[in-house]
Parts: structure tokens; C-alpha cells; sequence
């Protein structure tokens, strides 16, 4: 096989960089917005109640987020990656349980 060959099949990985200040900053970002959601998540599990979140919003933001960890996984920038699939994470569990205390209240009425 021919070092152009060899050059082709190489593993999007391999051409990562190194993280420098700035994709530092980005990662420590992407955790204050995961804390932020998680401060979120503990006070819905608290009230038990999704009345005062907009489904549709979350459903609009939700989709955003997932086409930009497409878009940043297309670019194999590692550092955006990783955090915007923490927020993809926590977000999905933020609005798994804003739908389960919307139908959940929804029942009780």
C-alpha cells in the first residue's frame, strides 16, 4: 500500500491536536453550562412540576444542540466535541424528566 494510500485511510483521530489555553477555556465553558443545567434538573425534581418550562422550547433547543455536536464531531475538534456532548447528555436527561412531570401533572388533574 502507498504512503498516499495510507495517508487516506488515517483515523480522524490521529490528526487531533493538542489542547492549548483556549480549548481549555472552552471545556471549563461547556462544565459551567452542564452545572448550570444540573442546577436546573435539581430544581425540577424538587418541584415536581414542569409548568413554568416550554416544551417547545426545549424541543427546539434539544434539536439544537444535537446539530451542532453533529456539526463540531464533523469538524473533529475534540475539545468542542466533548463538551457539547456533555451538554447533549445532560440536557437529554434535563428534558426527559421536564416531559415526564408535564405528563405526570397532566395525569393528576
Amino acid at each position: 500500500m502507498s504512503d498516499l494510500a495510507v495517508e487516506r485511510l488515517a483515523l480522524p483521530w490521529k490528526e487531533i491536536k493538542t489542547m492549548n489555553a483556549l480549548d481549555l477555556l472552552t471545556l471549563f465553558s461547556y462544565i459551567a453550562l452542564n452545572v448550570d443545567i444540573i442546577f436546573q434538573i435539581k430544581q425540577l425534581r424538587a418541584t415536581k412540576s414542569s409548568r413554568d418550562l416550554s416544551l417547545i422550547g426545549l424541543s427546539i433547543r434539544y434539536g439544537a444542540i444535537l446539530i451542532i455536536l453533529v456539526k463540531f464531531v464533523s469538524l473533529s475538534d475534540l475539545p468542542l466535541v466533548v463538551g457539547q456532548g456533555l451538554i447533549a447528555i445532560t440536557f437529554t436527561t434535563y428534558f426527559i424528566l421536564a416531559i415526564y412531570y408535564s405528563l405526570h401533572g397532566k395525569l393528576r388533574r
